[in-house]
């Protein structure tokens, strides 16, 4: 019975960490289906965050100000405000697997997409989820956080310089 009982034991753990390492298999989205999708892709830093439950209780969401640099598609304010699920209130902690959460101070090329509007402001979300967020860091623009399908992965763009990619979309929407 003790043999059982620590199998038992093992194999939970073992699953559990699994569910907190396990990424999002998705259909791989090109800069094309990015673009497209998208109301403005920006490139700026990650200002601010915060956390707050959803008005029904049952999510967490994340409300990140990030400061815009630069417009690669449409134009908006100095600033936007961009919404996400998950997070961490009160010590609650919820994560969705296919988001690639922002983080403070985190330079960013965003394709963004309006959510809803609120006192007369946008509110966006990222298109794509994970795929819609580049992490620019020395002129390189990455993304990570998702698995994609076989045979997908080579529509995406990725860590590549953050130039040719500004110059793909500004050629793209034309």
């Amino acid at each position: 019975m003790k043999k059982f009982a620590l199998m038992l034991m093992v194999s939970i753990f073992f699953m559990c960490l699994s569910a907190v390492w396990s990424e999002s298999l998705m259909v791989g989205l090109s800069t094309e289906e990015l673009i497209r999708n998208a109301d403005i892709v920006v490139v700026g830093e990650v200002r601010d965050l915060y956390s707050y439950w959803s008005e029904d209780g049952k999510q967490i969401l994340t409300r990140a100000k990030v400061t815009v640099n630069e417009y690669a598609k449409g134009k908006y304010h100095a600033e936007v405000d961009v919404e996400y699920e998950g997070g961490e209130v009160g010590g609650i902690g919820y994560r969705v697997s296919d988001v690639a959460p922002l983080t403070t101070g985190e330079s960013v090329l965003l394709f963004l997409k309006v959510k809803q509007i609120e006192r007369n402001f946008n509110v966006f979300s990222i298109v794509g989820n994970a795929q819609g967020k580049y992490g620019v860091k020395d002129g390189i623009a990455s993304k990570t956080g998702f698995t994609v399908v076989k045979g997908t992965e080579n529509v995406i763009d990725n860590n590549i310089p953050v130039e040719y990619l500004l110059n793909k979309i500004r050629t793209i929407q034309k």
